[in-house]
């Protein structure tokens, strides 16, 4: 029997359900799970109006919680487990996490380079808030990557520096970072980094490198970004060679206060393997590379609730919502895959598959997450598909537009040849599925770039289950209230 298809499925069982508490139980698979974190998955904002409610499991791993009408999707967390997003059709039986065999918490060392004519102005507690909030609902650069990382990565705050330059008098141009950033660096030698230096910068391994885990300087000023004012600074991933040690390099952060979320943990993830993961957009006028489908492309800028570049704020409604890296993305090229195991990849071997995907965002489970195909007209090239459901930050609105593409099967074709340093090269090319759709109205992204925010395979009206690049085809079958979809994919015979 084919079942509704997921966007409706959920909608209706939302809907069935009564404002009120909802109780429940966690376990480890055999037994109950004690100081469990649950709460509802609402979309997250930077000042979000009111706190969400929350539960933690007792010691038979049961909780209450009051929940609100339109909630059909719970966040459930414990430090040293697998987070999971568990839909409403799995709340009757017991909720299992697993333990998370890559835990570890990463600090940043924060650097607020004031100038002496030009002063900050975000209060040290609401930048504390955007980068290391730990609170249900809330946009952070923490909650971000605690989520993408399936509870893996706790980010932290390490130690918090105020320096105030008056070398650097204005107008300061984007082209001065670097020398900016070599002056902050220069009044840290002989820093010690015990309490900031628990990974390698370059693998994810869980020991100290000699250099701390996330340096990041955060200047006065509104984001070029967003404003494309020359005199503004633009957010940017550096690896920067030391001043007293010229052949060891350092990554680092520099960006201004009012940068908005999805530049900070879109350069983060540049620097969280010292630049392996890459750009993938290209430029303005190309459009059909990621999209909103990857924080390495216009992602990144996912949320966005109205236009206003020239004039701000920029944090509270603009890239609030950065999308989740792709599957490639965030298992194979994130510190060079140590979260691999995040993402379970079926490499398809033969001409056809049928099976279950499950969510990209969701917990690993005994459904694949990622299915791949090699792409027989080159060498290393494969085909990539992946289902993407509207939780967690996925939920970021995209120039004010919800409609058919909004989520389900993403299609991408995938070249890590064209992986580069410096100018993006395009690796992901998603496959858009109601091509030649209109672009939604202003406000749009940065320079016009292109959204793909339709470009998902589903079932229902106004949406296409079936599509083809080159030698591959696929259709989804059907969906569930887990968010699975059921996929057939076939290759051509050469």
């Amino acid at each position: 029997m084919r079942l509704p298809p997921l966007a409706a499925g959920l909608g209706l069982l939302a809907a069935s359900l009564l404002a009120g508490p909802v109780a429940g139980r966690v376990t480890d698979g055999r037994q109950g799970l004690a100081g469990v974190r649950i709460y509802p998955d609402r979309q997250p904002r930077v000042s979000p109006a009111d706190d969400l409610p929350e539960a933690i499991t007792d010691a038979d791993g049961r909780f209450r919680l009051e929940l609100d009408s339109r909630d059909a999707v719970l966040a459930v967390e414990k430090d040293g487990w697998r987070r999971d997003l568990v839909p409403a059709a799995e709340w009757p039986r017991d909720i299992v996490l697993r333990p998370g065999p890559a835990f570890r918490r990463e600090a940043v060392f924060i650097v607020r380079l004031d100038f002496t004519d030009e002063p900050s102005k975000l209060p040290d507690g609401a930048l504390r808030e955007l980068l290391f909030s730990r609170r249900p609902g809330v946009a952070s650069a923490a909650n971000y990557l605690y989520e993408v990382s399936k509870g893996a990565l706790s980010l932290v705050e390490g130690r918090f520096l105020k320096l105030r330059s008056a070398e650097h008098p204005a107008p300061r141009h984007d082209n001065h970072k670097e020398a900016m950033a070599r002056w902050v660096l220069e009044r840290l030698q002989g820093e010690t980094w015990a309490d900031c230096d628990r990974v390698d910068n370059r693998t994810g391994a869980a020991r100290p490198d000699g250099k701390p885990d996330h340096l990041w300087i955060i200047t006065p000023g509104a984001p070029q970004s967003l404003t494309a004012d020359e005199s503004h600074l633009k957010a940017v991933s550096l690896l920067m060679p030391l001043p007293w040690r010229k052949a060891q390099r350092w990554p680092l952060l520099f960006m201004t206060e009012e940068v908005p979320l999805g530049n900070i943990v879109h350069e983060a993830f540049h620097a969280m393997g010292e630049h392996r993961v890459d750009d993938l957009y290209l430029g303005c006028d190309d459009p059909l590379t990621a999209g909103i489908w990857d924080l390495m492309d216009a992602g990144q800028y996912r949320g966005w609730d109205r236009s206003h570049p020239e004039e701000g704020p920029w944090v509270e409604d603009t890239g609030y919502s950065p999308s989740h890296p792709t599957a490639w993305v965030r298992s194979e090229l994130w510190y060079r895959g140590y979260f691999r195991g995040g993402v379970p990849r079926l490499a398809v071997k033969g001409r056809t598959w049928e099976g279950w995907i499950a969510p990209a965002s969701r917990a690993p489970g005994a459904d694949p997450q990622w299915v791949t195909l090699p792409d027989p007209r080159k060498k290393g090239r494969f085909f990539s598909l992946e289902v993407r459901q509207p939780w967690g930050f996925e939920r970021g609105r995209v120039g004010g537009r919800f409609g058919p593409g909004h989520a389900g099967l993403v299609v991408a074709r995938v070249d890590p040849s064209l992986l580069s340093y410096g100018e993006p090269r395009g690796p992901v090319r998603v496959v858009d599925a109601h091509p030649g759709s209109p672009e939604p109205p202003k406000p749009r992204f940065p320079c016009g770039r292109w959204e793909l925010d339709d470009a998902a395979f589903n079932l229902g009206p106004g949406e296409n289950s079936k599509g083809r690049s080159g030698p591959l085809s696929w259709e989804v079958l059907e969906t569930d209230a887990s968010g699975r979809m059921r996929v057939r994919v076939a290759l051509d015979k050469r």
